[in-house]
């Protein structure tokens, strides 16, 4: 991984290189001659491409972001809305239950379901649960949280997998 620090050596290991007969000895570290007006320029442009990629740096190593995903959260389709709320056996743990959906013809209802069971946080920003796809069958279930109004959700069986993407409702 390329990081600024890697950057900043290489470019370091650059500047103290000898260039034809301009280096000056100085202990055991080479440094080149140059005039006062070429080093400020150097120096100008130099911070110049530092300071962004420092912000750079420092946004993407930020703390993942923190979000309570307690609240109703519509499937990205618009076909249903669930709510995540503590689970009724397991006050510790969540569920996320079907209150609202748009039924094709011939479609079984879900209404009142809890859909996705004992969802708890395994890391920040990422929760595992079970989603129900029958009355007896569960899957295993990856919710991570993509910004305060996104989840994605991953359940698979076996190799197949699907991926649910649900957005926060907002009132």
């Amino acid at each position: 991984m390329i990081t600024f620090f890697s950057l900043a050596a290489s470019a370091r290991a650059k500047a103290t290189a000898p260039v034809g007969g301009d280096e000056v000895l100085k202990g055991k570290t080479r440094l080149l001659a140059t005039n006062t007006k070429s080093s400020s320029i150097r120096l100008a442009v130099t911070n110049a491409l530092v300071v962004p990629l420092l912000l750079v740096s420092a946004a993407s190593q930020a703390a993942p972001l923190v979000v309570d995903i307690k609240g109703d959260w519509i499937l990205e389709d618009g076909s249903a809305v669930t709510r995540v709320a503590p689970c009724a056996r397991e006050q510790t743990r969540l569920c996320a239950t079907v209150i609202q959906e748009v039924l094709a013809p011939g479609d079984e209802s879900s209404l009142g379901q809890v859909v996705v069971h004992d969802i708890r946080q395994t890391k920040p920003g990422q929760f595992s649960g079970h989603y129900q796809v029958g009355p007896q069958k569960l899957l295993p279930a990856a919710i991570k949280v993509r910004g305060p109004n996104a989840l994605e959700m991953n359940v698979c069986m076996s190799i197949f997998c699907d991926t649910i993407k649900l957005v926060r409702k907002t009132s």
